[in-house]
């Protein structure tokens, strides 16, 4: 039987079906918006960070432009000329011309800064910074031309450092050296920057130089970026480009340039929740109100399951059990609707069938017990007749003892089948009846033998009334009395699986095959004049009480030359 699947789970199918492209679709446009955005920011960060490092570089550049402007000043050789001559006076003029040309050129910058000129030749140092003072190690250990990273300490801020030499390559000749030229610029120029740049741009930016230091907006931060710059450090920088990061539980976008004048990065990094929270938002909106909608949908069809497919299945499964013959079920639920009266009329329609099929079934019950007595009374004074006047032939010859075993038999042969309350009688109650019967025939025929051999647990089986003794009459009637000579009655009994099976074998007449197929056809048709009626009664209470499979079987003897004739019930 093919499979139908509830109106309720259809539904819901349905609004799964439904649901699933649209929720696909708005996957794929959040996924592109995701996309377009992380793509618009990457171009955005990368042009905000170069141009951010070419203002760097230029004001990196513009200071070191300054020693070239001071090496051409004759300001300095007046100064180294006048310390040689000891012209104290002039000395002290060209020196105060000096700083203040330093000054100068140090207020024209948009940086802050510390100019510095080294006079080796007479170990002397002018500064703009007063504090500052001639070290020959410094020198020794400096680049020529090169900007260097200097942390600070306790009372020095961050900088970065640049001397030059004048002459350019006088460095490896101590003798030729006019003059050192030093170029300061700390770390709060960069920060000021970034701060300006900061503003029009969201996340974080910081410089990273190349010995691990960073250096942000807010000192608070600058020991965790330190940490992230080890990391992108160990990972590899090159010129620029962009990645995709993890922070603290949360992916970043990081984008990042080289400074290669001071030998540092700039890098820029914002949490993908900060430009992705508005799409977010509107994506979780939405799975929001697609669950609402799932849910009402699934209350909907909750509903009409409730109030059209339950009671549909109530109704269903009442006419399934009137199907399989269950004509006492009722449907006593309520549904306070339109079924509720298609309930009532279906247990009206099935209170009327059952009463019906009880009084056809009572009216049949009562035929066939009818039939039974009157068979029952047609047989039993055939019977009685034959038998009383044997032993009236017994009297008259004075056979004393036969006829006492006539009587015994005969009186018990008539005090059970008289006995019609329990029509389930034991089957052992049934063979003692045979038993009487074939002794009363032995008596009057005197050339019969009979055998019964059945199991001692099968005698204990309930079992009908009065479906051996008119086979074992049968096969005496018909088979044994038409045929002359002595003959033989063979009762056995034997169980096959669930069923149990009784056995009648004669010595008679016998019957052709095609005699026995007609006859076994004849016991399943309705009983006419021509049909004998003992085996017909037999078969057909056998049948309508354990079904098609039970009854009685009828086929030729291989022990005895007569029939075989089987009862086969559960």
């Amino acid at each position: 039987m093919k499979r139908h699947w509830p109106i309720f789970l259809k539904i819901n199918g349905v609004i799964l079906i439904l649901l699933i492209p649209i929720v696909i679709l708005f996957a794929y446009f959040s996924r592109t918006s995701f996309q377009v955005i992380d793509s618009q920011i990457t171009a955005y960060n990368e042009s905000q960070l170069q141009f951010l490092k070419n203002q760097i570089e230029v004001g990196a550049e513009r200071l070191s432009l300054s020693s070239s402007v001071l090496a051409r000043d004759s300001s300095i050789l007046k100064l180294q000329t006048s310390i040689l001559t000891k012209d104290y006076y002039g000395m002290i003029d060209f020196q105060t011309q000096v700083k203040e040309k330093l000054f100068l050129q140090s207020f024209s910058s948009n940086w802050t800064n510390d100019l510095s000129i080294y006079l080796p030749d007479t170990q002397r140092r002018i500064s703009t910074n007063p504090n500052d003072r001639y070290d020959q190690s410094v020198l020794e250990t400096a680049d020529n031309g090169k900007w260097h990273f200097h942390p600070g300490g306790s009372n020095e801020t961050p900088y970065y450092q640049l001397f030059i030499w004048d002459p350019y390559f006088s460095k490896s000749s101590p003798q030729t050296v006019s003059a050192i030229y030093e170029v300061r610029f700390g770390l709060d120029n960069i920060r000021k920057m970034l701060r300006s740049y900061k503003r029009d741009s969201p996340g974080y930016s910081f410089l990273l130089t190349s010995t691990g230091e960073a250096f942000s907006v807010s000192d608070s931060r600058e020991a965790d970026l330190e940490k992230l710059g080890e990391r992108l450090l160990k990972e590899g920088l090159n010129e620029g480009g962009h990645r995709s990061i993890q922070l603290e539980a949360q992916k970043a976008y990081l984008s990042y340039t080289h400074l290669p004048s001071i030998d540092a990065y700039l890098i820029d990094y914002v949490p993908l929740n900060t430009f992705h929270a508005p799409i977010i938002k509107s994506r979780n909106l939405f799975y929001i109100s697609m669950f609402v909608l799932v849910l009402l949908g699934f209350a909907t069809s909750y509903l009409l399951y409730l109030h059209v497919q339950k009671p549909i299945s109530f109704i269903m499964k009442g006419l399934k059990h009137m199907e399989m013959g269950d004509y006492s079920f009722r449907i006593n639920k309520r549904f306070h609707n339109e079924f509720d009266y298609m309930m009532l009329r279906f247990n009206d329609m099935g209170d009327e069938i059952q009463h019906l099929i009880t009084n056809v079934y009572e009216e049949q019950n009562r035929s066939r017990l009818a039939t039974l007595k009157q068979l029952q009374s047609q047989i039993n004074p055939h019977f009685l007749y034959n038998c009383l006047s044997f032993i009236a032939g017994c009297a008259k010859a004075g056979y004393t003892d036969t006829i006492k075993q006539m009587t015994y038999h005969l009186g018990d042969y008539y005090r059970y089948t008289t006995r019609v309350e329990n029509q389930m009688p034991l089957l052992k109650e049934e063979v003692d009846l045979v038993n009487h019967y074939l002794n009363i025939y032995s008596l009057r025929l005197e050339r019969l033998d009979y055998q019964i051999d059945i199991p001692a647990d099968m005698l204990n089986e309930p079992v009908m009334r009065l479906i051996l003794q008119p086979v074992v009459e049968n096969a005496i009637v018909h088979g044994i009395e038409p045929k002359p000579g002595r003959g033989t009655i063979m009762v056995s009994g034997r169980r096959e699986s669930d069923w149990n099976v009784l056995v009648v074998e004669d010595s008679g007449v016998g019957m052709t095959d095609q005699e026995i197929d007609d006859y076994v056809q004849s016991l399943e048709r309705p009983m006419d004049e021509h049909t004998g009626c003992g085996l017909w009664n037999v078969n057909q209470r056998l049948v309508q009480r354990f079904g098609p499979d039970a009854g009685v079987m009828i086929t030729a003897s291989n022990q005895l030359s007569g029939l075989r004739v089987a009862l086969r019930w559960k």
